[in-house]
């Protein structure tokens, strides 16, 4: 963190600009938690959320599924991107259809993963449609040994046949579509479809948004939330979710 700013020392003058603002959910706007289905929102970030939205182009960009942040932020008129990307919506749904194509497999090796890891307590398979996670954040040191080799297994056919990539998170196993699409991408994506003029100001915690990040290097304010030391591409950082409140907060 020492070369990164704290970006409560440049609010003032980020304030005075126009912005786009595009926030990562988990991690960044709830906490990190034992289970995914328990990083809920709290009331106060989601009325902060809408008052931005009046205020500000705003985008949630997530690696959930795109109807599964939807209905975890549930704001309207903004744009959700889920499953890092692959699908984006603001008032139509668009999945890239490559991605599409993938689900089948995505699909198999949900299945398999779910028959083999059952035993391992605190494992957690999640088929999110064109992507799936894989989730050791409660399995024990011991057990992970048996859960990553399990994961090796089954995925390796899928890998060299070139139909998905392996790319890791906090304590998960992501699996995704092998296309060259990602946040950085769909943040470009989403920065062209709304259509005005801005500084893009993107926020998240984990390795999927170093990808946008980079693709906003010298061009926006990128901003990693973290209380530990990490190389990163980020050019400020924040220390906590509380931190990123306050954040919005002083945008209002």
């Amino acid at each position: 963190m020492i070369k990164l700013k704290h970006l409560f020392d440049s609010l003032d003058e980020i304030k005075n600009k126009k912005l786009i603002l595009l926030l990562d959910y988990d991690g960044t706007l709830t906490p990190i938690v034992s289970r995914p289905e328990l990083a809920v929102l709290s009331d106060d970030m989601r009325r902060i959320l809408k008052k931005i939205s009046k205020r500000y182009p705003l985008a949630i960009i997530s690696g959930r599924s795109l109807e599964d942040v939807k209905k975890l932020v549930d704001v309207e008129n903004i744009y959700y991107a889920g499953n890092h990307g692959f699908e984006i919506s603001n008032d139509v749904k668009l999945v890239n259809p490559d991605a599409e194509k993938i689900k089948p497999a995505i699909a198999e090796i949900c299945e398999q993963m779910q028959s083999r890891v059952g035993h391992i307590k605190g494992s957690i398979v999640e088929n999110k449609g064109v992507t799936a996670s894989v989730h050791y954040r409660m399995v024990s040191d011991d057990d992970f040994i048996e859960l990553e080799k399990i994961f090796d297994e089954v995925v390796a056919s899928y890998v060299e046949e070139g139909k998905i990539k392996i790319t890791h998170g906090k304590k998960v196993f992501e699996l995704r579509p092998n296309i060259e699409w990602n946040k950085g991408k769909a943040v470009k994506w989403v920065i062209d479809a709304i259509r005005k003029k801005g500084t893009p100001v993107y926020v998240g915690d984990d390795r999927t948004d170093e990808d946008a990040f980079t693709v906003l290097r010298n061009k926006g304010v990128t901003v990693l939330v973290s209380e530990k030391v990490k190389k990163t591409n980020a050019e400020y950082y924040l220390r906590n979710v509380d931190e990123v409140k306050i954040f919005l907060e002083g945008l209002l």
